[in-house]
């Protein structure tokens, strides 16, 4: 059984400000936090794991240079993590779903595209980037296709698991866990509401630049501390 983790990382602009910087810098520290849980992620078994990079209105309705400077970062972030010795080492296959495809430049494309290429063949864990996604346009999406398919025939019954197998995250498992940073117990968008149906939530007040190792850590245990019932 898979156990898939996933995480809104939310505070890098809060940080920034905090430490009277520009906010980039708050995106560029929390780059930086991923690549230290990659070994973390694989010491705590986590087979499935899902990180929210940026919603379709982080990549529209920000400024024009906080925009650009996200777009270089997915490019360069995406590019090491082709060169990664751990992701390589540890097999793990790299998915990046959403609406990035038309959203990002030519260079943050193709360095997503390699990236997916480089880890296709990996079999031992998953890494999934959510850019440029939207919940709520997710679901409308995959809503679209079930009409367009049962046109053809009037007899069709939607099920579940059509439903789940037009949704972008189709070859995702349901999610287990769910890690929301910067003190704000909500979800955003939409958030995956298919897949986070009967999941457990953690909310840290802690802001994304600042999570550790060890704040995943505890979250999992706090969550294998738990009893789960699946709305029994």
């Amino acid at each position: 059984m898979s156990f898939h983790v996933v995480v809104i990382p939310d505070g890098n602009r809060r940080w920034a400000k905090m430490h009277e910087l520009p906010v980039v810098a708050g995106h560029k520290k929390g780059s930086d936090v991923l690549g230290q849980l990659v070994e973390k992620i694989m010491e705590l078994k986590i087979d499935c794991f899902t990180f929210w990079g940026a919603s379709i209105s982080n990549l529209t309705k920000r400024p024009s240079e906080e925009i650009s400077f996200l777009d270089k970062l997915f490019a360069d972030q995406f590019r090491a993590l082709t060169k990664s010795e751990a992701i390589h080492q540890h097999q793990i296959r790299v998915r990046v779903l959403g609406f990035w495809s038309s959203l990002l430049s030519e260079e943050a494309k193709q360095s997503i595209k390699k990236l997916i290429e480089a880890t296709a063949m990996h079999k031992r864990g998953m890494l999934n980037f959510l850019i440029a996604y939207d919940g709520m346009e997710e679901m409308v999406q995959a809503i679209q296709a079930l009409v367009e398919e049962t046109k053809k025939d009037a007899y069709a019954v939607v099920t579940r698991e059509m439903i789940k197998g037009r949704l972008l995250t189709k070859d995702l498992p349901p999610v287990d866990l769910l890690i929301r940073t910067g003190g704000e117990p909500h979800l955003s968008a939409g958030f995956m509401m298919w897949d986070v149906a009967d999941a457990q939530m953690v909310f840290l007040k802690k802001l994304w630049p600042d999570f550790t190792p060890e704040d995943l850590e505890e979250a999992v245990a706090d969550f294998r501390g738990r009893e789960r019932r699946f709305g029994t």
